[in-house]
């Protein structure tokens, strides 16, 4: 008996430090349960590896707010994220964008987690184009609740710059919270830098590429492309430095409905899935001075 009782403890012990292990590589490996992280939204975004600084796009107002300035519709967008299959990692959002009289604007809302540990975001976004060069701004409402324990909220602020280096190259720069806000004491908000550019040398082909530097992080390194396989339909591919990160996806259009589903795969987690659906409505009337 006293064998089988050793056996037994020595057996219950290996799997409460494989639970640790397991729950150290999760905190470690992903960014998932830090708080106000700045989580790409839109399955194209993800299908391309998340490499769309210099993309303007329906996401834009999720993504990099100074894209808002150079798109050609007004959007109306929805996402869902399920992350590594896990209860409690899923993230929703929704958003649009409009036209003010002196700039472009969107407005956004993003919802992650469970009962237990939940994000919310509320966010408003200006953009203005001067000609080739555009700027945007962003400030959010964020609030993180854990039942029972604590609610909490802050104010993020989001920077952007996109510029059209030619007709066929864009630069784009993004700033995440960089007047470094906190939600808790003990766990910070990051503080992220995304500088990238895409080219698109013929309507059919998109090649896009990204660093990006969480201050107290190394640098990543991201790049993907999206490639038009039929008219209103479209392939993605991409691929990151951390860890290998490996992204694909596809995307179509119908009329004025755009779908997007994207799948990414992390080497130690497993696999997470992304879809987006759009509604392009009526073309923005462009300003003779931009």
């Amino acid at each position: 008996m006293a064998k089988i009782g050793e056996k037994y403890r020595v057996f219950l012990c290996s799997q409460i430090s494989l639970i640790l292990i397991s729950l150290i590589t999760l905190f470690r490996t992903s960014q998932c349960n830090a708080s106000g992280e700045p989580f790409p939204i839109g399955a194209r975004s993800w299908g391309m590896a998340n490499a769309v600084t210099a993309v303007a796009d329906k996401q834009s107002v999720f993504n990099n707010p100074a894209g808002l300035a150079f798109l050609a519709h007004h959007f109306i967008s929805t996402a869902y994220h399920s992350r590594y299959n896990m209860a409690g990692l899923q993230t929703f959002a929704l958003g649009g964008n409009f036209s003010a009289k002196w700039a472009k604007a969107g407005l956004d809302v993003e919802r992650f987690g469970d009962k237990l540990y939940n994000e919310q975001k509320l966010g408003l976004s200006l953009a203005k184009s001067t000609g080739r060069v555009a700027l945007g701004l962003k400030v959010s409402y964020l609030q993180a609740a854990i039942e029972n324990f604590a609610v909490k909220q802050t104010f993020l602020t989001q920077f952007g710059v996109m510029a059209k280096l030619s007709s066929t190259v864009n630069m784009g720069f993004h700033a995440y919270n960089l007047t470094g806000a906190r939600l808790f004491l003990s766990q910070r908000i990051p503080t992220v830098l995304r500088f990238g550019f895409s080219y698109q040398p013929g309507k059919q082909l998109l090649l896009v590429s990204e660093a990006e530097k969480d201050i107290v992080l190394p640098l990543v390194y991201k790049a993907g492309l999206e490639y038009q396989l039929v008219k209103n339909f479209y392939i993605r591919s991409g691929i990151t430095s951390r860890i290998n990160n490996v992204h694909f996806g596809f995307g179509f259009q119908s009329k004025q409905f755009i779908f997007d589903y994207a799948a990414s795969n992390h080497s130690l987690l497993g696999f997470s899935h992304h879809l987006s659906l759009a509604y392009q409505l009526k073309s923005i009337k462009q300003n003779l001075s931009e």
